[in-house]
């Protein structure tokens, strides 16, 4: 089909995208965007690009090599004692606006920051997964008496299903890697898994496959459900009921306001639609893909490789802290979202092995 002919140039494309993106001075260091980063490579910072960029070599099937260990050596860099990976200085340029909205929407959950802590640690622990690059020895602290467990989920605001839903896939993703990295046993990790998904599902939506509290547009029920399967996948879990009604939630939404959106409606329909073999609405699923994928081409721009997050802008924000002019260009986060929704479509569409690309977990 003449609409999927420009998937085919973009792995040498991209792949000379981050070219451009990686440091001369610094080993392993990325750029976030094309040309408009407000700071450069003379601090130590933007752990999040190089856990990018390692994405981006993997769904592009790249083997280990030099540039790859050195993203990995500099995500490490951001190690802390406690056995998180974060960026102080994001850290730091968000602390402010992280007090001001938690007193003004009196949420306390994230007023220290350590709702960010935990995402972009569990972001950087996931990128290394993929190259065998873990740290030995991890000092992570693992919630397992149900009653912890309770108190984390309860705090949660699951009125923002979208957020709620990424510290419940946080909390699951950890549970992986403490059982890969021999800090919890098998039984320990069945019976807190175990735990969390049936405390969560007390939340279901029969009526449209949603996990949430309150009144949700289906924006914000696909990207919450999107959350909710990261989860799941990160232990093997991945059956769910209503997952019919998720397909059609997604097939009468839109989501297509950035990049995130872009690809958690197309994530969303391809795990729904596999729990019943693709046998339910598959042709309108396929057809949306391949009108998917036009929404996707207007996000890319070619002379430079990469895909900008917002149609017309790159992204300015950075888990709170602006790091971007937001100028109409690529930048790695639009790129990484935009090439693994790809690599989805491409297994909706059937052609995951003529293209060759792969799906990482995040």
């Amino acid at each position: 089909m003449k609409e999927l002919i420009w998937l085919f140039s973009l792995r040498e494309e991209i792949l000379e995208f981050l070219e451009h993106q990686k440091s001369k001075d610094i080993k392993g260091y990325y750029s976030y965007s094309y040309s408009g980063d407000i700071y450069n490579d003379k601090k130590h910072w933007n752990v999040g690009s190089s856990v990018y960029a390692l994405k981006i070599y993997y769904t592009l099937d790249v083997e280990k090599n030099d540039d790859i260990i050195n993203a990995s050596n500099y995500i490490k860099s951001f190690y802390h004692n406690d056995g998180q990976i974060y960026d102080d200085f994001i850290y730091r340029k968000s602390f402010i606006r992280n007090i001001a909205s938690s007193l003004k929407h009196k949420r306390w959950a994230n007023i220290l920051n350590e709702q960010y802590k935990r995402a972009e640690t569990r972001q950087s622990y996931s990128s290394l997964m993929l190259y065998n690059e873990l740290p030995e020895n991890l000092n992570l602290k693992i919630l397992k008496e149900d009653n912890e467990i309770k108190r984390y989920l309860s705090k949660l605001n699951w009125h923002e299903p979208w957020g709620a839903g990424s510290h419940f896939s946080h909390l699951m993703f950890f549970y992986k890697l403490a059982l890969k990295s021999q800090i919890i046993d098998k039984n320990q990790f069945e019976k807190s898994i175990e735990y969390s998904i049936n405390w969560i599902n007390k939340l279901r939506h029969k009526q449209n496959g949603g996990w949430y509290e309150g009144e949700q547009e289906d924006r914000f029920i696909v990207n919450g459900a999107m959350k909710i399967i990261t989860g799941l996948i990160a232990v093997d879990k991945v059956d769910f009921d209503y997952a019919q009604q998720l397909v059609d939630t997604c097939l009468r939404s839109t989501n297509d306001e950035h990049a995130c959106d872009n690809f958690n409606i197309i994530f969303v329909l391809n795990y729904a639609s596999k729990l019943f073999d693709r046998n339910y609405r598959q042709k309108e699923i396929e057809e949306f893909a391949i009108n998917r994928l036009a929404k996707y081409k207007a996000h890319y721009k070619k002379e430079q490789g990469g895909f900008s997050f917002f149609p017309f802008a790159s992204n300015s924000i950075y888990y709170g802290a602006k790091i971007t002019k937001g100028i109409d260009e690529a930048d790695i986060h639009g790129t990484v979202l935009f090439l693994w929704g790809i690599a989805i479509i491409s297994q909706i569409l059937g052609i995951e092995k003529e293209l060759g690309f792969k799906e990482f977990m995040t």
